[in-house]
């Protein structure tokens, strides 16, 4: 299940690798609401479209490296929006030294739009949600209770973009790590 998963979702592959691209970047460039330049040093290096599988099952769970990493969408446990898997190599002086990130966005149990409008229903905003699943690739853990402005709030919320702008908090811990 590559992109073309997402088709359900109403994206075509084209519009689904833009959403993921444009998430992604939304944490390497520190895109934000709150005046923060972009001092967050994270990388990332787009290779190609793929038909592989994100390496995680449909409980949620990594199933294991396999050197490359993969965005898809398909079946998970119905509490799960989405489920990130991220692989490091330790290696001394190096902060969060990514080797592979696997995404998958559950579309049995959800519904996604690329564009949230005033008659959205119970749809989940492809890139809100995927700034939040790269924040994971990226290092970020949940954040709770009273932070629910923030892109790494535990919930996602359907028909809002909320999360595509990363909040103080983010962009903050963003920075400790790189």
């Amino acid at each position: 299940m590559s992109a073309s998963a997402v088709i359900a979702g109403g994206l075509s592959r084209t519009d689904a690798k833009w959403a993921f691209m444009d998430a992604i970047n939304n944490i390497t460039d520190s895109y934000n609401n709150c005046g923060y330049g972009d001092t967050v040093g994270a990388k990332q290096n787009y290779l190609s479209t793929t038909s592989r599988e994100a390496s995680v099952n449909s409980k949620g769970q990594c199933t294991g490296r396999d050197d490359l990493s993969v965005w898809d969408a398909g079946d998970l446990k119905s509490s799960a929006v989405a489920t990130t898997c991220t692989y490091t190599w330790s290696m001394p002086g190096v902060k969060n030294d990514l080797r592979e990130a696997d995404v998958r966005f559950n579309t049995h149990d959800y519904d996604f739009t690329n564009k949230p409008t005033s008659s959205c229903s119970n749809k989940y905003d492809i890139r809100s949600v995927g700034t939040h699943e790269a924040g994971h690739i990226f290092g970020l853990g949940h954040v709770g209770s009273g932070h629910s402005n923030l892109t790494m709030y535990t919930n996602s919320f359907s028909c809002k973009t909320i999360a595509r702008t990363l909040g103080k908090g983010d962009v903050l811990a963003l920075r400790s790590i790189y």
